[in-house]
């Protein structure tokens, strides 16, 4: 797909994948940032560099609290209160940790610098919309295989609940801690013993699981997000300057597959100057395979609810796809997203936002985390869908909500 006379996007998506291991704060993701800022001043943009300190061994995290929860669930045994305050500590972490409010366990682990690359322009328009879009790439492992992602894409469709590893993760721990406590009342129950058994066995086979993760190779990230940053250069080559109601802007997020610790950050930094009413989010996240997807609401364990008027224009686009009115493939859907990507750390901020996704029929991007993320295997008509489909919206954003500002 081209856009204009400078973007081309398969061309942009080769150039992000050529910086090969571009992890959360490696310096291959530091070269990438600085060659998207150099792209966004190429097409007459500003481009800044913003380095952000993080914490990007999510996996490792995990994998601590994975295991003192487990020597909670032996403690407990002989020490019920001992046992079940080191299993409610591992619980406490691990939500705050899964939904971004705070970090326990992870500041045990290494800091590394990170990079946002900020595009803004003009001032004097009553709004502001926000194009994101992440430049790192993920680390894979066992749990990534395709044959486990579409397994567990499966039952989700079976039982009509998606659901990711994180929330049955965070599921063994409560479990677990539930059983600890009532061993205070119950210490010699043979029954809550074997119940107990179970998410602690859990608990203790995720451990390897995620050792492999950290350990695991990263990955090329053609579409997981080369793809979404290749179209987010695009749509601003092709909007800037040109919104009646909007200045746009452009986030390139940094360690977004450290659980979006860049944008988590860039919101912290900008709180004081971002209108939660006048300024929207656009996040364009893994668009260059399968069919086009919005996100209703986005989460590992709690999913919070996307900004209701993006959602009903996406709705609106959806609409006119399935009548004709709009060339596609197919019409966009909505979905339940269990991650939590940059549109989501935005919007626990109360922040008005929406994701932008291309998935596979099973609800799923193809090859999520996996070394086959290539850009061979992006589908050209996939990229298209969802550049178009961002331009409807942006300009449905510009015309039906930019007026009410």
């Amino acid at each position: 797909m081209e856009s204009g006379a400078r973007i081309d996007t398969r061309e942009e998506i080769e150039a992000l994948v050529a910086y090969e291991g571009r992890g959360a704060g490696t310096d291959a993701e530091r070269r990438a940032a600085d060659h998207l800022a150099r792209r966004l001043r190429a097409i007459g943009r500003e481009g800044e560099l913003e380095p952000v300190v993080v914490h990007p061994r999510f996996a490792l995290t995990h994998a601590l609290h994975a295991v003192v929860a487990v020597v909670g669930s032996v403690v407990s045994v002989s020490s019920g209160p001992i046992g079940a305050a080191l299993v409610l500590v591992a619980a406490i972490s691990t939500y705050a940790d899964l939904t971004g409010r705070f970090f326990l366990f992870r500041r045990l682990t290494a800091k590394r610098a990170s990079q946002n690359v900020v595009s803004t322009e003009g001032g004097e328009k009553p709004g502001v919309l926000v194009l994101l879009a992440h430049h790192d790439a993920a680390h894979t492992g066992g749990v990534f295989r395709p044959r486990s992602v579409e397994r567990r894409a499966r039952i989700g469709a079976r039982i009509r609940r998606p659901f990711g590893l994180a929330e049955v993760f965070f599921a063994a721990l409560i479990l677990l801690l539930a059983c600890c406590l009532i061993r205070l009342a119950l210490p010699m129950s043979t029954v809550l013993g074997v119940v107990q058994l179970v998410p602690t066995a859990a608990l203790i086979a995720s451990v390897p699981l995620l050792l492999d993760i950290v350990f695991g190779q990263i990955v090329p990230g053609a579409n997981d997000n080369a793809s979404g940053a290749a179209t987010v250069l695009a749509l601003a080559e092709r909007y800037g300057g040109r919104l009646e109601h909007f200045d746009l802007w452009c986030v390139f997020a940094g360690a977004e597959e450290a659980q979006a610790l860049g944008m988590r950050e860039w919101v912290r930094r900008n709180r004081g100057e971002l209108d939660r009413e006048r300024t929207l989010f656009v996040d364009l996240d893994k668009v260059g395979a399968g069919t086009v997807h919005y996100a209703r609401k986005e989460g590992l364990i709690f999913p919070l609810s996307y900004d209701a008027r993006l959602l009903g224009l996406c709705e609106e686009i959806a609409g006119d796809q399935l009548t004709g009115q709009h060339t596609s493939r197919a019409a966009a859907r909505g979905y339940a997203a269990r991650t939590t990507g940059d549109a989501a750390a935005a919007r626990a901020r109360g922040l008005r936002a929406v994701s932008i996704s291309c998935l596979n029929e099973l609800g799923y991007p193809p090859h999520y985390h996996a070394p086959g993320d290539t850009p061979e295997r992006l589908e050209d008509e996939a990229l298209e869908d969802a550049y178009e489909f961002c331009c409807e919206l942006i300009e449905r954003i510009d015309a039906q909500l930019g007026p009410e500002l």
